[in-house]
C-alpha cells in the first residue's frame, strides 16, 4: 500500500493534467449507478443512491407478501420479489400482527430472537405467505441504491430531500408507512395516476404497490411453519424457543438477496436508460465521509433546499413527460462490458505483479492492439477506437447514461494510451492507480467464488459490519452477521418497524 501511495505523490508532485479534462467530474458515478441499478451487489456498496428511474414490471410476474392473515389484501402494502424475503413478515409480532398505525419491519425476525419466544397459545405464532401476479404492466419509480433500508447512513437521503420535499426533515427514518402513503398519494394527486408505486431495496427488492386490489391477481395464500414450541429441539438446530426457526429465516432471506447480486433476473424490471435523474448532475459537493464507518458516500442532508429544487423539479418532468414502457437503449449492458473489458487487466496492472516498464507496456499493449494500426500510428485514432468498441452506431448520442458511458470508456483508454507512452514505471502506476479509484467499480470488492454453503458478505440493511463494508468475505450462510463493529448503527425498537 505505500508503494502505490509513493507512486501517486510522485505523479502530483511531477505533474499532470487537470483531473477534470481527464477525469469529468461525477461522470463516474452516474456511469456506476447504471452498472449497479436493480443489482444487490453495487447496490449495497454505493447504498446511498442518489438516482431516479423509472421502472416496468410486466404483467405476469410473481411477486409475495407476508402477514398474519390470509385474507387478499387490498390498498397500500409492500411486496417482494423473492418469496423467502416476504417469509420475514410472516413471523409472529410481540404484541399481535402489525396494524397501519403500527408498521412492521422487515428485521422483526432478528429482534424477535433477542425478545424471547411468543406465548404458545398466541394465535398469530403462524402467517400466511401470499403469491401474486402483476395484472398489468406496472409502472414504477425506482430509487435507487438501498432505499429500502432504514437508517441515518445516507440511504433515505434522496427519498426524504428529493421525492418527499422536506417533509420527513428531523424525523425518525422509520416512517415508513407514511412514506408510502405520501407516495401514492403523489402518485395520484401530483402525478396525475402515472405512477403505481415505488420500488426500492433492503436486504432483497420490493415494491410499495398503491392498489394491490387493481394491480395483482391472487395465486395462492398458504400458512407458514410456525415456531417449534418450548423445550423441543428442532432441524434448524435452535434450542426449542423458536430461535432456530427465525435464524433458519434470517439465513434463507440473505441466501435469496445474495442470488441477486448481479440483478434480479429474468427481465421482471427493465429500466428506463435515455431518461432518468440524478444527483450527480446538478455540480453539487455530496460526499462526505461518515463518522461511523469512516467511508466517504455522497449525502445530501447538508444542500440547500434551493440548491435541490432544480432536482425535484426535474423529477417530476421525468414521470409526467415519460413513461417506463417507452423505448430505451440498454446502457446498462454497454457498462457491463466496459467493466467485463478492463477491470481484471487495470487490477492487475496496479497489483504489483508487472515490476518493470517494460512489463506493464507489454500488458497494455496486450489490451490495445485491436485498435492500433502498426503501419500508421495516431494515437488519437487509437483512443476513438479503443473507447467506441462496445457503442453501437446507432446509440443515443444524449442523455445522462449516454454522456456517463462514452466519458468513462474515454477515459479508461485514454490513460491506457498515455501510460504506454511512459518511460517513467512510478508515474505510470500513479495514472494507473488514479484511474481505478476514480472508477471505483464495485467489482473489485467481489470475493470470487465462495463454496455453495457460504455467501459473500456484504452489509445488507439491517445486517453486517464495517470489516464487512471495506474486505467483503466468504460465510456460511446460516451466520451472515458477522462480528465487529455493527455497519448501521443501533436498529431501532418497535412499533417503529415498517
Amino acid at each position: 500500500m505505500w508503494i502505490k501511495t509513493l507512486y501517486v505523490l510522485w505523479w502530483l508532485v511531477l505533474g499532470a493534467p487537470a483531473a477534470e479534462d481527464r477525469f469529468p467530474p461525477n461522470a463516474n458515478h452516474i456511469f456506476n449507478a447504471v452498472h449497479s441499478s436493480m443489482r444487490q451487489w453495487g447496490s449495497s456498496l454505493n447504498h446511498n443512491g442518489m438516482s431516479f428511474f423509472l421502472a416496468s414490471v410486466p404483467a405476469g410476474t410473481q411477486l409475495y407478501h407476508g402477514n398474519s392473515s390470509p385474507q387478499p389484501v387490498n390498498g397500500t402494502e409492500w411486496l417482494a420479489f423473492e418469496p423467502e424475503h416476504a417469509l420475514v413478515f410472516t413471523k409472529p409480532f410481540p404484541h399481535g400482527p402489525p396494524s397501519p398505525d403500527r408498521p412492521r419491519g422487515g428485521s422483526q425476525i432478528l429482534l424477535q430472537s433477542a425478545q424471547g419466544p411468543e406465548p404458545e397459545d398466541d394465535p398469530y405464532r403462524r402467517g400466511w405467505l401470499h403469491t401474486y401476479t402483476t395484472a398489468k404492466d406496472l409502472r414504477l419509480l425506482y430509487v435507487d441504491g438501498m432505499s429500502a433500508a432504514k437508517t441515518n447512513n445516507g440511504t433515505m437521503d434522496s427519498q426524504d430531500r428529493i421525492l418527499f420535499h422536506d417533509k420527513f426533515e428531523g424525523r425518525p427514518a422509520m416512517q415508513e408507512r407514511e412514506r408510502a402513503d405520501l407516495a401514492c398519494q403523489m402518485a395520484r394527486e401530483v402525478w396525475n395516476g402515472r405512477l403505481d408505486g415505488l420500488l426500492r431495496m433492503e436486504a432483497g427488492f420490493e415494491v410499495i404497490l398503491c392498489d394491490f386490489g387493481r394491480d395483482l391477481n391472487v395465486v395462492r395464500v398458504t400458512r407458514v411453519k410456525g415456531n417449534t414450541k418450548r423445550g423441543q429441539r428442532n432441524e434448524s438446530g435452535g434450542n426449542g424457543t423458536g430461535q432456530g426457526n427465525e435464524l433458519r429465516g434470517a439465513m434463507l432471506w440473505y441466501k435469496a438477496a445474495a442470488s441477486r447480486y448481479g440483478g434480479i433476473g429474468g427481465r421482471r424490471v427493465v429500466l428506463n436508460y435515455d431518461h432518468f435523474v440524478s444527483a450527480f448532475a446538478y455540480g453539487l459537493d455530496l460526499f462526505r465521509q461518515s463518522e461511523d464507518t469512516g467511508v466517504m458516500h455522497p449525502r445530501l442532508t447538508h444542500v440547500s433546499s434551493e440548491n435541490l429544487e432544480p432536482f425535484r423539479q426535474d423529477l417530476s418532468r421525468l414521470i409526467l413527460d415519460h413513461g417506463p414502457q417507452e423505448p430505451s437503449f440498454d446502457w446498462q449492458a454497454i457498462a457491463d462490458m466496459v467493466v467485463e473489458r478492463y477491470a481484471r487487466d487495470l487490477r492487475y496492472m496496479t497489483s504489483g505483479q508487472l515490476m518493470t516498464m517494460t512489463q506493464l507496456q507489454e500488458e497494455i499493449e496486450n489490451s490495445l492492439s485491436p485498435f492500433i494500426d502498426y503501419d500508421d500510428r495516431n494515437t488519437s485514432h487509437e483512443v476513438d477506437r479503443c473507447s467506441l468498441q462496445f457503442i453501437p452506431a446507432e446509440a443515443p448520442q444524449e442523455g445522462l447514461a449516454a454522456h456517463a458511458v462514452r466519458s468513462v470508456a474515454r477515459s479508461v483508454c485514454t490513460t491506457l494510451v498515455d501510460v504506454w507512452s511512459q518511460s517513467d514505471y512510478p508515474m505510470a502506476i500513479a495514472q494507473l492507480q488514479e484511474l481505478t479509484n476514480y472508477l471505483s467499480w464495485t467489482t473489485w470488492k467481489e470475493c470470487g467464488k465462495c463454496p455453495d454453503n457460504e455467501i459473500c458478505m456484504v452489509p445488507m440493511w439491517p445486517l453486517g459490519t464495517i470489516e464487512d463494508y471495506k474486505h467483503p468475505e466468504c460465510r456460511d450462510a446460516s451466520m451472515p452477521n458477522g462480528k465487529g463493529r455493527r455497519y448501521w448503527g443501533t436498529l431501532p425498537q418497535p412499533p417503529t418497524w415498517r
